[in-house]
């Protein structure tokens, strides 16, 4: 543009919910280091408020890590599967878009017999799982 700013069509709103089954071998629910190691797959951790003059920074930090919701799904996916406290995953990785009339969605699994699969419907936001 005349401004000098690049327009970033895939930089639209996003959300992951996840389902897992975790190990019996821990005494609490690691909810923190999951957070962490999901914020750390996508490169772009969570922001609930952002300073004026952070914003910038934090949008840069975004338009270097542009990713479609399939690009997030298979990250998220990576991550889960080196972590060998976790049984099973289902995770939906869901784009909000801006200029389509209609959201994108890309369901990951672990793939494990009898466990979750892509088509199980919407999550609750968190489930709490021990096999």
């Amino acid at each position: 543009t005349e401004q000098g700013i690049m327009a970033t069509p895939h930089a639209q709103r996003s959300a992951a919910e996840l389902r897992v089954r975790l190990t019996p071998s821990f005494d609490m629910f690691p909810i923190v280091e999951l957070i962490d190691e999901i914020e750390s797959a996508l490169k772009t951790p969570v922001q609930a408020t952002v300073k004026r003059e952070d914003e910038q920074a934090f949008a840069e930090l975004n338009g270097a890590n542009l990713m479609f919701c399939e690009d997030a799904g298979r990250r998220i996916q990576t991550a889960l599967n080196k972590d060998d406290r976790i049984l099973d995953f289902w995770a939906r990785c869901t784009h909000y878009e801006s200029l389509h009339p209609h959201n994108a969605v890309a369901v990951v699994t672990k793939g494990i017999e009898g466990g979750y699969v892509a088509g199980a419907g919407a999550p609750v936001r968190l489930e709490l799982s021990r096999t």
